[in-house]
């Protein structure tokens, strides 16, 4: 089973006591999530991949949503947003491209 580390940061402009807005927004030190190739496949199916990967925009979207979202459940407080850089996501793109999308190819039965 393959996987990635994924740097992030996360931004809190609410205090989690009161949750009276906060004058700063507060950000963390870089923190590290590794996920791997079954988080995606359990986020969802292999078809459902391909199907975003036939357009880079639909494709860009979901690694953003589920990368967000899979940091977000595991790893971050309610009142954190994660915030992922440009690269790092770009990093998980080509790991699902590999990982998932290219490995289910090997695997398929010949038509």
């Amino acid at each position: 089973m393959s996987e990635i580390t994924v740097n992030y940061v996360t931004q809190r402009s609410h205090c989690k006591c009161c949750e009276q807005r906060l004058l700063q927004v507060e950000t963390s030190k870089v923190k590290q999530f590794t996920i791997k190739t079954e988080d995606v496949t359990d986020w969802a199916e292999n078809e459902m991949w391909e199907s975003a990967y036939a357009s880079p925009e639909e494709f860009n979207e979901m690694v953003s949503e589920f990368t967000n979202e899979t940091i977000q459940f595991f790893a971050a407080d309610m009142y954190d947003h994660v915030v992922i850089e440009k690269t790092e996501r770009d990093r998980v793109n080509e790991f699902i491209t590999r990982e998932v999308l290219h490995q289910a190819e090997g695997h398929r039965p010949a038509e």
